[in-house]
């Protein structure tokens, strides 16, 4: 399939961010340092799925969608990223079996490039 978007992510699953370390949150907030994640790699939208290749390989098929979230929850605060996430938030996929997966798109210390994403999955899911 054709590539429509393609970058650099840092992404997480619901699981890991609820099992951190949160005595180490204060740490996300230094310059230099990218907001919370367990994982980093390449990430490419085609024109039916999200594909993730990285310390971990894994695609995501848009019929394995359930739900699309751009913005910060219960889960991934506003703590966990320089500036409480003045500047962007993480990309929130929720999955056919009901877990969630973050991700932040080509992230750059001062934002990211979610909203991009955001706007195209929902044009290519409509």
């Amino acid at each position: 399939m054709k590539t429509v978007l393609s970058g650099n992510a840092l992404w997480s699953f619901d699981f890991e961010i609820q099992n951190r370390n949160k005595n180490e949150d204060f740490l996300f907030h230094f310059s230099g340092v990218k907001p919370f994640h367990n994982h980093s790699g390449e990430i490419f939208l085609s024109e039916g799925s999200i594909r993730i290749v990285g310390d971990d390989v894994f695609e995501v098929q848009f019929k394995d969608l359930t739900q699309l979230y751009l913005g910060f929850d219960e889960i991934y605060t506003p703590s966990l990223s320089k500036n409480f996430g003045m500047f962007w938030q993480p990309l929130r996929l929720t999955l056919y079996d009901e877990k969630l997966l973050y991700l932040i798109i080509d992230y750059n210390f001062v934002g990211a490039k979610n909203k991009l994403w955001f706007n195209k999955l929902m044009e290519l899911l409509s």
